[in-house]
């Protein structure tokens, strides 16, 4: 054949098929098929990589598009001075804000509101959520604040306050430092107002009202624990507890559905203010109680485990009544009775719930995604702090030495926490602005109770690594204090010394200064074995200044 004269090549022509505009960002950028799952797509989970998330866009082949194009993009990349005791908005991310602007349940939203609004719904509602799966976060409250104005303005709040959070902990220097912290408050205000009017309202049924009523309530209790009011967490806590258990709502699908979200985050919120209740502060009484009623009335060491919701639940009820047992307060000697008397069937639980969770999951073929993972991770670790708790709070004669066996066990949590904040199999970044529970409870339990020189600096050094908030819980903050105590207890000891049981303190009391400058640390140190149960023996309070 005459090279000069080869034939052409047939031109072969792609198949025309019309363009996806949706899917997540890091499957866009790779140019691959996007299964579109939520919140992560399982094209990205499957291969390791970190999802992108989605970002809603509009059509731009459509004629809306096009004339809201002339008028309303505006790079994000441009300060925008709000006036008027609004916020002023930076932001850092390069995109557009069109989606934002003609969006018609934010039309009456200033531009600080819907940027806070977006960021709530791709940052901040994962975050809240924690290492638990709740619907409340990842779905209902998302899918409520399209219609209501109270919950729209309740989640900004929350949104402002968890960028807050962030700027601080980057050490970014704050440019408006009063409208930083007045805008949250002010966003809780129109929610409350806009709560009001509709509750006057006629033209909603009464369920509709109920349901609204305690999202909203949610909302409000997770927003007074970050801002670390716990008066008036407690407050909306004890009157949603009641209004969950006294409301009877129609049998259809929506309210049921929504009523067992609503239940699950409950239970969370009751076991965070359990977790850092000062014995004189005011108690949740049991008939109002959800998680009272989920650990006792049908006794959650019962019950098999064949999810991991099972596992939830075994494990908040356990670990709700290990927060109740305080032999400080009378109030809670209901708590008391039940360790004692069920004590062996519930170490037993503990032991076999992960077999049979594992059973449970291969017959039925089920397969961990990664946030699954680190569900599973998180209740591991509190399986082993409920453990060391329940073994040894019906033997408070023997002093603080009683915690002494449980080294093991101290230092399993200190290495589940470790990996868990290190991890890199999480679908989404690690829970660092969350609400319920968390890192941070199990840490400063082994900072604080186990005297193993090298275990108890290592719980400090992991909060003072990783900056987090759980509810009002902060890292830095416990790791100050409980650092105070550490020293209190070590003075004149050398690595490897084993702490005597008269320098080791039993009790202590944290409380913010009035003008901000420190905390008040009282304490009190261990009896060496005597009986705790009257207030003749225990030693005499120690109170010092702690300068921040």
């Amino acid at each position: 054949m005459d090279p000069l004269h080869t034939p052409a090549k047939e031109r072969r022509s792609r198949t025309s098929r019309p363009k996806v505009r949706t899917g997540c960002v890091t499957c866009k950028s790779r140019r691959k098929k996007c299964d579109e799952a939520r919140p992560s797509c399982l094209t990205c989970v499957n291969t390791g990589r970190e999802c992108g998330g989605y970002q809603e866009t509009i059509d731009r082949r459509t004629k809306a598009w096009k004339e809201a194009k002339a008028t309303v993009d505006v790079p994000c990349e441009v300060k925008v001075e709000v006036q008027q005791n609004q916020l002023i908005v930076a932001n850092e991310y390069s995109g557009w804000v069109s989606r934002l602007l003609v969006d018609p349940s934010q039309a009456d939203l200033s531009l600080s509101e819907r940027w806070y609004l977006g960021f709530f719904r791709t940052s901040t509602a994962s975050q809240c959520s924690g290492y638990f799966p709740l619907e409340f976060w990842h779905r209902i409250v998302h899918q409520v604040s399209e219609e209501e104005p109270a919950v729209r303005h309740a989640i900004i709040a929350i949104s402002a306050l968890h960028r807050t959070f962030g700027i601080t902990q980057s050490s970014q220097a704050p440019k408006d430092e009063n409208n930083r912290h007045l805008f949250p408050l002010r966003q809780c205000n129109k929610a409350i107002a806009f709560l009001q009017q509709r509750l006057q309202s006629e033209s909603f049924g009464q369920d509709s009202h109920v349901l609204i009523t305690l999202i909203t309530c949610v909302l409000f209790i997770s927003f007074a624990f970050l801002q670390g009011d716990t008066h008036t967490a407690s407050c909306h806590l004890q009157h949603g507890t009641r209004l969950l258990r006294e409301s009877y709502l129609n049998n259809n699908r929506k309210a049921l559905e929504y009523r067992t979200s609503l239940k699950d985050v409950f239970c969370h919120l009751e076991l965070h203010w359990a977790s850092l209740r000062e014995p004189e502060a005011a108690t949740l009484k049991h008939e109002h109680s959800t998680v009272h009623s989920m650990a006792l009335d049908n006794p959650v060491w019962l019950k098999p485990v064949h999810s991991l919701g099972d596992a939830c639940n075994l494990l908040i009820g356990l670990a709700w009544l290990v927060c109740e047992n305080d032999p400080d307060n009378s109030k809670m000697a209901v708590a008391q009775e039940i360790l004692e008397k069920h004590q062996n069937a519930i170490l037993q639980k503990l032991q076999v719930w992960r077999s049979e969770l594992t059973t449970s999951l291969n017959r039925t073929k089920t397969v961990l995604v990664s946030r699954d993972r680190h569900t599973l991770a998180a209740l591991d670790l509190w399986a082993e702090i409920i453990f060391i708790r329940v073994s040894t709070d019906n033997r408070q004669d023997e002093g603080e030495c009683r915690f002494d066996p449980f080294s093991s066990n101290f230092q399993r949590v200190v290495q589940l926490a470790k990996s868990i904040l290190s991890s890199n199999f999480s679908q989404s970044p690690i829970p660092t602005f969350s609400v319920g529970m968390g890192m941070i409870p199990p840490l400063y339990l082994c900072a604080f109770r186990c005297r193993d020189w090298y275990i108890r600096r290592e719980s400090v050094q992991l909060l003072q690594r990783w900056q987090l908030q759980e509810g009002i819980w902060t890292s830095s903050g416990t790791a100050f204090v409980v650092n105070r105590i550490i020293a209190i207890e070590s003075e004149g000891l050398t690595p490897g010394d084993l702490v005597p049981e008269c320098a080791r303190i039993s009790s202590m009391r944290t409380s913010a200064l009035s003008n901000g400058s420190g905390i008040r640390l009282r304490y009190r140190r261990s009896q060496g074995g005597r009986s705790t149960q009257s207030e003749d023996n225990h030693s005499p309070w120690e109170s010092e200044i702690l300068v921040l």
